[in-house]
């Protein structure tokens, strides 16, 4: 039995590209008067769902050699200048990975502190 298992290391992950993400969103906003520049943002949600199935699999290398992605986002509408950087909606998407940030590192607080009383027999 591992000590740190698929969910330590999926909350690891995730940990990682919401820092990654935060990274892409604040070079979105710096360059946002930038001629020509095209929004950016890390793709990795649909990745990791996919990695931690094979894990509980029994595929345990597919965590492992996971990485969140950076990519350009095509989806959004490009200013005259070239430029698709939205400041509104990048303010409001640094507010949901701050978040989601949050979240996982509350969970993964939850997930040490079981571990912590399993290690202790019971003892606080």
């Amino acid at each position: 039995m591992e000590l740190f298992d698929v969910t330590f290391k999926t909350l690891d992950l995730a940990l990682g590209a919401a820092g990654k993400r935060q990274e892409v969103l604040a070079n979105n906003l710096s360059n946002v008067n930038t001629p020509g520049y095209k929004r950016l943002d890390v793709n990795f949600d649909g990745e990791l769902a996919k990695a931690v199935d094979a894990a509980r699999g029994g595929d345990s290398k597919s965590l492992d050699s996971l990485r969140p992605g950076i990519s350009t986002d095509g989806s959004v509408e490009v200013r005259a200048d070239g430029n698709s950087v939205d400041v509104d909606q990048e303010m409001a998407y640094l507010a949901e990975n701050n978040i989601r940030y949050n979240a996982l590192v509350q969970l993964t607080q939850k997930k040490l502190d079981t571990l912590k009383y399993v290690i202790s027999d019971g003892r606080r």
